[in-house]
Parts: structure tokens; sequence; C-alpha cells
């Protein structure tokens, strides 16, 4: 990773998003829920950042179901049916309402190879894009526009070049991802964060509920965030995606004017 300040500097928190409580420091996306250390994740661990909506559907099949109820309770001489319409009525309303609203919800969708981690931003789409657009130039499948991307870029290619490149993956990894001041990092099945260790199949458990890794001090970090240091141990192995590495850094040299020589 570029070298930076930004995983250990103090980080203002009117700087975040009010509501979620989610911001963005240079490359590093931060996030600091109430009562919870800073949590910091380089994003050119990330191979993309994509917006994503909630979809709409369940809560409109369920307000249609509703709205026909209504009509159908209207229509029917039992007693008690003007009862039905109004609760039929305030479900079918509350469920339409409900659609409207995801349709205008998105979340940050985290991707690192088959590996995707959602993280909902409550402040609104707007919000939301606006952090998707600050972090997805350092993510490793975007086009390098910025010049601190285009030099990490070509370190680790050098690195490739010289068979070093799984050493220098994992060096990168190092301070990818921070809980405060405790490291995030894999140590063979046990993913450590600090002192703090889970093994990965109960991580990945974790995940799959949906839930997060019991820290102490009553700390939390999403457990499928901890899967993306995970990930990227098992892409430092396979190595670097170096032609498309090749190609990214080719195509900026070819706009900026930069030159292997220069």
């Amino acid at each position: 990773m570029l070298e930076s300040q930004a995983s250990s500097a103090p980080f203002d928190r009117s700087r975040l998003l009010p509501r979620s409580g989610i911001g963005v420091d240079g490359g590093f996306l931060v996030i600091a829920p109430p009562g919870n250390p800073i949590i910091r994740l380089d994003a050119r661990l990330l191979d993309r950042i994509e917006l994503i909506g909630r979809a709409p559907t369940v809560p409109m099949v369920a307000g249609s179901v509703a709205a026909v109820g209504v009509a159908a309770a209207a229509l029917t001489l039992i007693p008690g049916g003007i009862f039905a319409c109004v609760g039929l009525g305030y479900l079918a309303h509350e469920r339409f309402s409900e659609a409207r609203r995801r349709s205008r919800t998105r979340d940050l969708l985290l991707a690192l190879g088959d590996l995707e981690v959602a993280l909902h931003v409550a402040d609104g789409p707007e919000a939301a894009k606006g952090i998707a657009e600050r972090l997805a130039p350092y993510t490793r499948s975007a086009a390098i526009t910025r010049p601190e991307v285009y030099e990490d870029a070509k370190r680790r290619m050098r690195a490739h070049a010289e068979g070093k490149g799984e050493r220098h993956a994992r060096r990168d990894l190092e301070r990818a991802l921070l809980v405060g001041g405790d490291v995030v990092s894999l140590h063979g099945e046990h993913l450590h964060v600090g002192s703090v260790a889970f093994l990965v199949n109960e991580v990945r458990e974790y995940a799959h509920r949906g839930a997060n890794l019991p820290l102490t001090g009553g700390r939390l970090l999403q457990a499928a965030m901890g899967l993306l240091v995970v990930a990227a141990e098992e892409r430092a192995i396979a190595g670097e995606d170096v032609e498309g590495l090749a190609r990214r850094i080719g195509e900026y040299e070819a706009w900026s004017g930069h030159t292997a020589a220069r």
C-alpha cells in the first residue's frame, strides 16, 4: 500500500456522515460507530467499490396484496369489513412507502475477488455516491488517475519482476484494516484483531449471519469486513494480476505523458 499517515493520525469525527458515521480519509474508508474505536480500511485492498440498492420487490408485493385486500374488504357485506379496510389500507401505505424508500437507498459494496461486503449508508444515496466516488480511484480495478496510485502500481510491478510479489503483498496487509490501534491480520487458521483471535471458520459463520465479531471492551467489527483480510491473504498467495496492472499503468502513462523511463 502507499505510505500514508492516515492509518495512525487522529480523525476529526465531525467529518463523518452524521447518521452512518462513515467518512473518507485519503485512501481510507473510515467507520466510527458510536462508542466504538474508529475502523479504517485501506481502499487499495479492494478490487472495486460499487453502489447497490436495496430491492423494493418484497414490500411492493406486500403492498399490492394489501391493496387487493382493501378492495375485497370494501366490497364485502361481512360485518367488520370497514375495519379490515382501514387495517389493510394502512399496511398497503406502509409497504409502498418502504418500497419507495428502498428504491432511493444506496449501500456500498466492497469487493475483493469473490467476496462482497455490503455497508449500509443511512445518510442516503447522494452520501453513499460521494463516498464511493472518493474511494473508487484507489481500488485495483479502477483506471489510474492519481499520481500516488500510479507510484503504488509501479512499486507492485517492480516487486513482481524481482520475485518479491507475495512478500510485498503481505507487507501491504500489515495495516490495511485497523480497529482503533489494533491491526486485523491473519495467522494460520486464526484472524487476529489485536490480541483477540477467532478461527476463520468462526468468522465466516458470524459473517453468514450478518453479525459482528465481539471484541474486548464492547468493541465491534463487522465479521464480513474481517474476511476481506482473509481474501487479501489468499490473493497474495495466488499472485498479482500482472496483466491487469500493466494495462492500467500503460493507460495512465499514455494519458499523463509519463513513460517508464521518467
